[in-house]
Formats: structure tokens, sequence, C-alpha cells
């Protein structure tokens, strides 16, 4: 007894020299992109690490060694504004086949203006002010707030930027990491897959192009900008901040998007929303799937689709193929009624979603295609029918198609036949089921967890002060450098040359032969 109370006061020992207060700026009133950051910071919490909070979203609980101070911005109440119309002309751009070069923009003009906001909040400027100590700050710099990395300069710690999605252009320029044009496409840009066309291809080598014209030239200065008129003390330049984050978690896996090449300071960590401690399904629900002997169709557009502008006649649509169903229906959703609901579909505001896909009866999932939807779902081996509306949706449809895993229902074609037409597309064709199952099994096959994984890096900064030996020299190099253009130059001069000279021998030898020679009566007159 003794000795097991021994190792267990050298276990907490170890533990406690290992705990680090880490700082997580997540200011973003995104709820989708929170679930991401949360993810981390829960894992980092469980380890022992002492974590301090600015962000819209309060635990649902106090915490030990859990500090959360709320910040809110006006950005909040701007989707709760839209009516219809803007909606459908926003998920209409978004869905276009065509490429929209200045996808991101529309991000940036919306967290420049929160970004404004947040040094003007009291609780910010408290904590410039402040004298704490922090031995890491963790942020979602890189979607569009790059001025939060100033946090890293204040208080003398290295920083970690946190990703919701897949790389993008301006993230893999800044890591230093390949930007793959012919074979990965430019998510906020263009919707392809990783099996381009030339024009596709060529599509997205605008896409890229002008989407890293547009940060360095117009994202970066506007948040300089920012940073220099509200922040309060002396600060280095964005452009420093940004070359100076250590590492970079991002929501990546092979299973759930297209392969693709890393730098060792991108850890692609997908499935850390993923808790392996599943919330328990509420009794009635529990009841209402186990009593469905034909399966369960599971339908729900995610936190940030607003529901209730929703048109009534879009709304019977849903109602009247539901009907037609011999599968069960739960429908997640925020309104406290539909009108004409069969008894075959169950209303509610909240499930535990990826207890509801693991339930063995759950046999398609009707989704907005969000990235973590699409990763539970995944995760589950459950197929989809995607309603995609904007963001990163349509390109996560879009793949979900390419594997063979679901298909797409166009938001602006919703009727009660295409709804149909789609979900027995699905049901009826065990090609779904079966490519989802095995990149299900692919996406669990790992050598650790994604929360194992993202601590041991988040600890790896932490041991060796940063991480900046992970960085490639790419950063350093121009593009016309990396793109070796100055050496296609050089070469290019050589050959131009040496065909310049090559013909000047030829062109002087041929002269000298072609000379007519001077007879000898020539010579007499």
């Amino acid at each position: 007894m003794k000795t097991v109370f021994l190792w267990l006061l050298l276990l907490s020992v170890v533990g406690c020299s290992f705990s680090a207060r880490i700082l997580a700026m997540a200011p973003f009133p995104g709820k989708s992109h929170y679930i991401f950051v949360s993810g981390i910071i829960k894992a980092l919490h469980q380890r022992g690490h002492h974590i301090v909070e600015y962000s819209p979203y309060p635990p649902s609980k106090p915490l030990a060694n859990y500090t959360h101070m709320e910040v809110h911005t006006e950005f909040e109440k701007q989707t709760q504004n839209w009516t219809f119309e803007q909606f459908a002309q926003v998920a209409k751009l978004s869905n276009s086949m065509w490429p929209n070069p200045f996808g991101f923009i529309n991000v940036w003009w919306m967290t420049n203006p929160m970004c404004k906001e947040i040094f003007q909040h009291e609780n910010i400027k408290n904590l410039i002010n402040s004298k704490e100590h922090f031995d890491l700050v963790i942020t979602e710099s890189s979607f569009g707030q790059e001025s939060m990395l100033v946090f890293g300069n204040r208080f003398g710690a290295p920083t970690i930027t946190v990703q919701g999605f897949s790389s993008v252009p301006a993230l893999n320029r800044d890591a230093g990491n390949a930007l793959s044009i012919a074979t990965i496409p430019e998510m906020a840009s263009f919707i392809a897959t990783d099996n381009m066309t030339f024009v596709e291809r060529l599509f997205n080598f605008v896409s890229v192009i002008c989407s890293l014209l547009l940060y360095h030239n117009y994202q970066l200065p506007a948040q300089d900008k920012i940073l220099r008129e509200n922040y309060i003390q002396d600060a280095p330049s964005i452009g420093e901040l940004v070359g100076n984050v250590s590492l970079y978690l991002i929501n990546s896996h092979p299973a759930v998007e297209y392969p693709r090449p890393y730098t060792p300071n991108i850890i692609p960590i997908a499935g850390i929303t993923i808790s392996p401690d599943r919330t328990p399904l509420p009794k009635d629900l529990k009841k209402f799937m186990d009593d469905a002997k034909e399966g369960v169709v599971y339908f729900s557009l995610g936190t940030v689709v607003p529901v209730h502008i929703l048109p009534e006649e879009l709304l019977q649509a849903f109602v009247s193929a539901f009907k037609k169903l011999p599968q069960k229906v739960i429908w997640k959703t925020d309104l406290e009624s539909i009108p004409n609901l069969s008894k075959n579909v169950m209303l509610t505001k909240w499930v535990p979603q990826p207890g509801v896909l693991a339930h063995p009866n759950c046999v398609l999932f009707m989704t907005h295609g969000g990235a973590f939807s699409q990763q539970e779902a995944i995760h589950a081996g459950v197929p989809t029918v995607g309603i995609a509306f904007f963001g990163d949706q349509p390109a996560n449809v879009k793949f979900a198609e390419h594997r063979g895993i679901g298909v797409r229902l166009a938001f602006d074609s919703i009727s009660e036949e295409t709804i149909s037409t789609a979900i027995n597309t699905v049901l009826k064709n065990p090609k779904y089921k079966e490519n989802v199952q095995r990149l299900s099994r692919i996406f669990h096959d790992r050598p650790m967890t994604p929360a194992d994984s993202a601590v041991f890096w988040v600890e790896y900064v932490l041991r060796h002060g940063g991480a900046h030996h992970l960085r490639s020299a790419a950063t350093q190099l121009s593009w016309y450098q990396l793109a070796l253009l100055d050496i296609l130059a050089v070469v290019m001069a050589a050959i131009v040359i040496l065909c310049f000279v090559l013909r000047r021998i030829y062109s002087l030898l041929f002269v000298w032969k072609k000379q007519p020679k001077v007879t000898k009566k020539k010579k007499e007159n």
C-alpha cells in the first residue's frame, strides 16, 4: 500500500511539473469554430494545464483550473437579422460551379471589424494591462484574426494557431507548406475534387493566386492597421507575428479530405471534437430509435443555418417527403412545431449527435455538410445527403459525392420529389454504406487519438519554448524563388544565348563556304 501511495505521489508531482498556464483567444462568435477550439482546450485541461479562455461561450459548469472570460461583439447579431432572400443569395453564390477568387474576403469583412471591437473590450484591455504570466497562447489567427497573435508577444509566450478546417493558401504560405495547386482545390473559392481537368486546374491556379495577393495586400495591412490603432502598447508588425507562429493544429485527415502534404509544423487532428465519452441518448430518443425497425433518418442543418427564416413551402417539402418514408425521422430544429408532421417524425431542439449517428438503427444523415457533422458521419459509418449552403460546406459535400459516401441535394432545387430521390438513392444503393464504412475504418486507424496528438504537440512546443525548428526555409523565400522562376529564367536565358551563339557560328561558317573564289583570270584583269 505504501508503494502504491509513493507511485501516486510521484505521478502527481510529474503531472504538476508539466502543468502550464495557457491563454486561449477565441473571440469569433461561430459555434462550429468554437467546437474545434474547445476540443483542444478540453484535452489540454484534462491533461492538467491551467486554461484562461476569452470567448463568447462559457463552459456548462465551473471547472477547476479553468478561467473563462466572456467577450461578445456586434457580429453575433448579424446572422440573426438575415432575411431568407439574403441567405438564399449567399447560398447560391457559394454553390456556384464557377470560381470566386475573392471567396475569403467575405470572411475578412466579418473578422476585421470584430478584431477592432475586441481590442476595445474592457476584459481585453484589463488583460493587456495585467501582470499575468502565460506559457503559451492559442489563437484562431488564420481565420482572419492575425492581430490576436499580439498576445504571444505581450506575454513573451510561443503561439499556436488552430484552424477548424483544412489548410488554405494563406496558412500554407505562412507555414512554408506546399500549395499543391494541381491537386488540392482552393476550398473558399472553387468547388472541385483532387482529380481536376486542365480548365479546373487553371481556375484553381487563378483562385489561389488571387487569394494570396489579397491576403498579403489587403488582409495583413488591414490587421496591421487594427493593431496600430487599437493596441495600446508597442508591438511587432503583423507579418512578424505571423512569422513567429510555432505550430498549426488543423482539422484534417486523409479519410475526411483529399490527401495532401504537410510540413512538420502543421499537425492534422481531425476527429478531436468526437469525444470517446459519448453523451447517453435521452430516454425518449433512445426508445424512438430502438423501435425503428426500418431504420432512422437523422436530419440536422447544424448550428449556423437559420432554420427559422426558411419559408413554409420549403419546410412542407421535407414534411411531405418524410411522410412517405418507411423509416423514422429525427429532425433537429429550433422550431417549436411544424404543421402536418407525420407520426414517424420526431422534432427535437438538441441531440447528442455522435450518439445518434452511432446508433445501429441510424441509416442516413441529412446534413448541411459542415466539417464536424461530416466527420461524425464518417466516424460512425453513416452515409449522407448533403444540402450545402456556404463556407466549407459545398466543398465537403463535393468530397462526399466524390468518395461515394453521399449525394448532393441542391438548396435551390429542393422539392418533395428531389428530397425523396436523394434519400432513396442512398438508401437503396449499398455502395454508399460500404464506402463510408471503409472510410470509417481508415478514420479510426491511427497511432494515437486526435486529442493525444494535440496534447503531445502542444506540450512539445512548451518543452522547447517554441518550435521554430519545425518551420520550413520556404517561409524565407519569395514566391518566384519557390516556383523556381529565377532558375527557369536563367536556364531560358542560357538556352537563348546558346541558340544565338550557335546560330551565329553557323551563319559565319555558311557565309564563308558560300563566298565565291577569285579566279586567276580575274586577278590578271
